[in-house]
């Protein structure tokens, strides 16, 4: 019977216990869920993610912080979850149970004792937690050079730049040691400061108890009754100690959850900081009237007016284009052109408010109607649908037959086999199968994306490098059947069957540009 009964009990504290940690690990899971999307959700708002990767260097791996930081983060938040919501418990129990044994000299010294060695330990964790800082943004610049160098491993083998590859990762990966071993470095005084308390902890049980007996409040005891009060004692304040220590071991875990908190709310604040500005830019505009944009909607038809518009370099801050007045309209294709390094796709950046302007006014109609397609391609996962669809999420309401729209499209564009290799319009597909794709295809499904929208405006930023005279007229050619107007960046000016309206010239020297009006429009 008593075997039954210890069977049945040691089956419920099993049972207690993994109910405990998977309640821990289920907490954890759901702050890593909320915590991302909150970041997330200020991540994408107000093209945040571009203020971060592009225009500002402050914040290292803002993708590393979002992901492997809250992470972890929340993995050791959890971890120390339960012993810490236990030992209130535990503790109060305990130290009643050693005040009945040694009065309060057993309490008050094991308290005394733990408080000793949490002030300890306070001045030992804190050179431990910059390092962790410091750590993780190493591993962020090492996990990032060896996805740049999955991304682009063709070209690295076309150029044998192995070994100059293989020098840049080691060259990093020498800076992720040196702070690695920085802090295991400083986590050694920690290390030493716990077995200290955990061996201190038994010796002081001895010395609770020790007091009282020197000082002859057990001298009637016989032996064999003061052997069990010694006994007794030595269990009780050493499994208090026990409850303070499970407490003191969880140093090396508050490091770390220290170390990534500092990551994780300099990256929250930064994006908090960026939507406050946004907010406040209309205002200041609208004040000193240097600067601003208009969006328009009296007029069906969108266009993009500057005024007067200077804008610099982002490298050097030299002036790229000076007093720039124009209009982009759905009258006439447009041809912007120029050496490389005048300002071209810089241009684009400043009509899409990526950039900012030095002076000048830009006014923008119907912007909806506008539609950007970047140097770049950029292919979200998912399927052919909704790389299509991209950047919406439902079928264009102009559509009657979405499927067949799409068919026609990939025919159009010569992708006829993505469909046939996908084996359907739905069929989810991962980011490693669109990186596949040569950049002559990628630019392909870039277009079918514009032509299924029909922008009346398209600013294309050499949309058109990947692709071959014939495939390039073709797409011209059904961008004027579905009433598509372009503003094209890039170099050649004799494309068939498209001829621009206004060809504009970019020098780049002293912000200079010529605008020549064509005979001939769209």
């Amino acid at each position: 019977m008593q075997t039954l009964m210890a069977v049945g009990l040691i089956f419920a504290i099993s049972k207690m216990r993994a109910l405990r940690t998977f309640v821990a690990n289920t907490a954890g899971v759901q702050w890593r869920r909320i915590l991302t999307e909150d970041l997330q959700g200020l991540y994408f708002s107000a093209k945040n993610h571009y203020t971060l990767n592009v225009l500002e260097t402050t914040l290292d791996n803002p993708d590393q912080r979002m992901s492997q930081d809250v992470d972890r983060f929340c993995r050791k938040l959890a971890e120390a979850l339960p012993p810490t919501f236990v030992a209130p418990f535990t503790t109060c129990y305990y130290i009643y149970k050693a005040y009945q044994v040694s009065g309060w000299m057993g309490p008050l010294s094991t308290f005394l004792f733990f408080l000793v060695f949490t002030v300890l330990n306070k001045f030992l964790m804190s050179p431990v937690v910059p390092r962790v800082y410091e750590q993780e943004k190493q591993e962020g610049h090492f996990r990032f050079e060896h996805s740049r160098i999955r991304a682009h491993s063709e070209s690295i083998a076309f150029l044998d730049g192995e070994p100059i590859e293989l020098d840049n990762t080691n060259g990093i990966l020498q800076k992720v040691v040196k702070a690695q071993q920085s802090v295991v470095n400083r986590q050694l005084p920690v290390t030493f400061g716990v077995h200290m308390f955990d061996y201190l902890g038994s010796i002081l049980s001895l010395l609770v108890i020790a007091v009282p007996i020197f000082n002859g409040a057990y001298d009637g005891e016989p032996a064999a009754k003061l052997a069990g009060i010694i006994s007794a004692n030595a269990f009780v304040t050493i499994y208090l100690i026990s409850c303070y220590s499970s407490l003191v071991d969880l140093s090396g875990s508050v490091t770390v959850i220290a170390g990534n908190t500092h990551r994780i709310a300099a990256l929250r604040e930064r994006l908090q900081a960026l939507i406050e500005n946004n907010a406040k830019v209309p205002e200041i505009k609208a004040r000193d009237g240097s600067a601003g944009d208009d969006d328009d909607v009296s007029d069906e038809k969108p266009s993009i007016e500057l005024m007067d518009v200077t804008y610099k370099s982002p490298r050097d801050g030299s002036v790229l284009v000076d007093k720039l007045t124009i209009m982009l309209d759905c009258k006439r294709n447009v041809l912007v052109t120029g050496a490389s390094g005048t300002g071209k796709t810089t241009l684009l950046r400043v009509i899409k408010k990526l950039r900012d302007i030095e002076g000048g006014h830009i006014r923008s109609k119907n912007s909806a109607l506008i539609a950007f397609m970047p140097q770049i391609p950029w292919l979200t996962s998912g399927s052919l649908r909704k790389q299509i669809r991209y950047p919406s999420k439902d079928a264009c309401d102009h559509l009657t037959d979405e499927d067949a729209e799409m068919q026609h499209l990939l025919q159009v564009t010569g992708l006829k086999h993505l469909l046939e290799s996908a084996y359907s319009l739905d069929e989810e597909l991962d980011a490693a199968w669109y990186s596949a794709l040569s950049p002559g295809e990628k630019q392909r499904l870039s277009w079918a994306r514009l032509l299924y929208h029909r922008p009346r405006l398209a600013f294309l930023d050499e949309a058109t490098s990947a692709l071959d005279s014939e495939a390039t007229a073709r797409l011209h050619k059904e961008c004027a059947e579905r009433g598509i107007v372009t503003v094209a960046v890039g170099y050649e000016r004799a494309v068939e069957g498209w001829e621009p309206g206004l060809v504009l010239e970019l020098k780049g020297e002293n912000g200079y540009w010529n605008v020549v009006q064509k005979e001939s429009a769209a």
